[in-house]
Order: C-alpha cells, then sequence, then structure tokens
C-alpha cells in the first residue's frame, strides 16, 4: 500500500533529522503550531463543505461518535485502576477515540473491499472520524491539558477559541456559499501540508525504545483501537441484523490505528506527546496484521 510506505518514509525522515544540526530543538513544536492554525482548519474548511448523508447511512455517521464514548468511559475506569495522571488519560482517550479512517482508510478500504466502497468510508469518516476530530478532540486538550479539573468556562473558552472548531464553525456557517476558485486553491494547498508535516513532526519525537511507564498506556491504546473496539462494533452491528457494505466498512474503518492528528492534538494540548507518538507509529506497523486479519473475519459475513 503507498500510503502506509509513504507514512513510513515521513516518519523515518522526521528521525533522521533529529541526528542533523540544521534543525533546531524546536523543529516538532513549530511543524505543530502551523498544522494547528492553518493546516488542519484549513482542511475542515474544504472537507465539511458540502456534507450530505443519507438516512440509510446512520450507522456510518454514529459508530465512531460511539467508539468515542466507549473511549471516554473505557479509558476512564483504566486510568482509575492504573492511576495514571491527567496528561496520559487525555492521550489515551485522543489515541483511542480517533482513527486514521482517511489517509490510511480510504486506501485500505478500496484495497480490501474495492473503490465502490470508498462511499462509505467517506461517511464514516466525514461525519464521523473527522467531526469528532474538531469536537471531541478539542473536548479532551480542554479538559486534560492542564494539571488541574478546568471550570465549564474555561473548558467553553478553550473549545471556542481552538482554530480548527473555529474553521467548523465558520464552514458550517457558509454551507451554502460557493468559495471562490482563487480561495478553494489556496485552502487545498495550505490542507495538502498536514499529513507530510504531521508524519514528520511523530518522526522527530518517535522513540522505538520507550519508558516502562510508558508501555502499558500505549499497550492499551493498540489493543482497544485495533482489536478491542472494532470487535465490538462486529458483535453489535452483527446482532443488529447489519450486513454488507455498511457492517464491512463500519467494523474495518473502526479497525484503523491512531489518527495522526492524535500527536499533535497531544503536543499542543500539553498531553503525553510521547505516548500519543510511540502509538501512531507502532499502530501503523501493526496494521499489516490486523487489517488482513479484520478483511478474513468480515468475508465471512457477506
Amino acid at each position: 500500500m503507498e500510503n502506509l510506505l509513504y507514512l513510513f518514509i515521513l516518519l523515518a525522515l522526521g528521525k533522521v533529522s533529529r541526528r542533523l544540526p540544521a534543525f533546531p530543538e524546536n523543529t516538532p513544536q513549530i511543524l505543530n503550531l502551523f498544522v494547528i492554525y492553518f493546516s488542519f482548519p484549513a482542511t475542515v474548511l474544504l472537507k465539511t463543505k458540502n456534507l450530505d448523508p443519507g438516512p440509510d447511512l446512520a450507522v456510518l455517521a454514529l459508530t465512531p461518535w460511539a467508539l468515542m464514548l466507549v473511549s471516554v468511559l473505557g479509558v476512564t475506569l483504566i486510568a482509575r485502576y492504573r492511576r495514571w495522571d491527567r496528561k496520559t488519560t487525555g492521550t489515551v482517550m485522543l489515541c483511542t477515540g480517533l482513527g486514521n479512517t482517511s489517509f490510511l482508510g480510504f486506501p485500505a478500504v478500496a484495497a480490501f473491499f474495492g473503490e465502490d466502497a470508498l462511499s462509505y468510508a467517506i461517511i464514516y469518516d466525514q461525519l464521523g472520524t473527522f467531526l469528532g476530530l474538531a469536537i471531541f478532540g478539542t473536548l479532551v486538550v480542554s479538559v486534560f491539558g492542564t494539571s488541574t479539573r478546568p471550570s465549564v468556562k474555561q473548558i467553553f473558552l478553550n473549545i471556542i477559541g481552538f482554530p480548527p472548531f473555529l474553521a467548523l464553525t465558520t464552514s458550517l456557517c457558509l454551507m451554502k456559499v460557493t468559495y471562490p476558485l482563487p480561495v478553494i486553491k489556496l485552502l487545498e494547498g495550505v490542507s495538502a501540508t498536514m499529513i507530510p508535516l504531521v508524519m514528520f513532526s511523530i518522526g522527530t519525537q518517535f522513540r522505538l525504545r520507550q519508558p516502562f511507564s510508558n508501555v502499558k498506556p500505549i499497550s492499551v491504546i493498540l489493543f482497544l483501537k485495533m482489536m478491542a473496539f472494532p470487535l465490538a462494533v462486529f458483535f453489535c452491528l452483527a446482532a443488529m441484523k447489519i450486513r454488507g457494505p455498511v457492517l464491512h466498512i463500519s467494523v474495518f474503518e473502526s479497525a484503523m490505528p491512531s489518527m495522526v492528528m492524535s500527536g499533535v492534538l497531544a503536543q499542543s494540548g500539553r498531553l503525553n506527546a510521547e505516548v500519543a507518538n510511540a502509538a501512531i507509529g507502532y499502530g501503523l506497523v501493526l496494521s499489516f496484521i490486523t487489517l488482513p486479519f479484520f478483511d478474513f473475519l468480515l468475508k465471512m459475513f457477506p
């Protein structure tokens, strides 16, 4: 899969850059700021402009939101049992609640289920994961990005001041407005920088050898995100007698590794970025095993 190889190359380039004196120590912080203030908002303005879901595809749109809710409840219980600090708890919520359902998910769906299945993957991503990134991601960072529990007022101020959320609000307000061609070209150009900058930034911070304190949260992320959650989706939808592409794509997209933007949000939101970046890197490797497994499982339920 070309996209997966592309991600690995960017990850490796970021890792190599840490050994080059030309790149200053704060390179990942600068790249993350550019993504949060420019690349991500431009992507939001482009991708949320013409959402028009059909009522029969509600399962695809609601599944990722259900997983975000399960992530909050499940990770909260695990964090209390493991006595994690607030920053680690928020990081695990981000990485388990948000999956790489577009950049990796789209080509993976096309490769395993054919080009016709992409329309289902787009609904899952656009109305679920992508909106969740702007809303759920902002909430997690606002609540867990400080050492003390913030007030409702502070959470509200953090949300409305978050650039991607401002972009989402603007996009919804301009739903009926047609962007001029120069504006579209500008947004497309800025948006195109998001994936390479994010993966490069993750590579600069990614460490294969992790401190022992990071092993458990990373393991929890990988297990929940890439095995427990997709299996839960499979059994729930199968019990509801849902079959065909809706079942296949809901399960397959829920099995994607953690979204690469989780690392940026963890870094910019003062969470545990080291755990997030490691989970993203290891998740990409494990996807070579887990995705074929779920493909095999789903092919048994046409």
